[in-house]
């Protein structure tokens, strides 16, 4: 895959890209960008991160994973707490906390894999 051939997909398909030296940073839509880095030319480094005012984090810039990682961490401390202030409640709120972070996860997680993909048939 180079870096050349790449950007020709992201225009001719209008993607919102900018590109800094061996990087093309990918501005998609739902506050996620998705960096390329080509500066080893042996192995693509493709990263994704969601932006402020997303689904998963609100405004803290964080990578997918970390995402999932800190929405596991507060929702259990969150459900623990409102578990004992009202049992059904705190049920209730574990549930649709992980209904919502595995959607929104899931979301991301495949538009960055399909975008991956395309990338990935358009080279060869």
């Amino acid at each position: 895959m180079e870096i050349d051939s790449t950007e020709d997909f992201l225009k001719k398909f209008d993607y919102n890209y900018q590109r800094n030296n061996n990087q093309l940073i990918i501005e998609m839509d739902f506050s996620q960008k998705i960096s390329i880095d080509f500066s080893n030319p042996e192995k693509v480094k493709i990263t994704n991160k969601v932006i402020g005012w997303n689904f998963l984090t609100g405004i803290i810039n964080m990578t997918i994973k970390n995402a999932a990682i800190f929405n596991l961490i507060s929702g259990l401390i969150l459900g623990f707490i409102f578990f004992f202030i009202d049992i059904k409640t705190g049920i209730f709120f574990l549930i649709a906390l992980v209904i919502w972070v595995l959607s929104w996860y899931t979301f991301y997680l495949s538009k960055t894999d399909t975008l991956k993909h395309f990338l990935i048939n358009w080279s060869k």
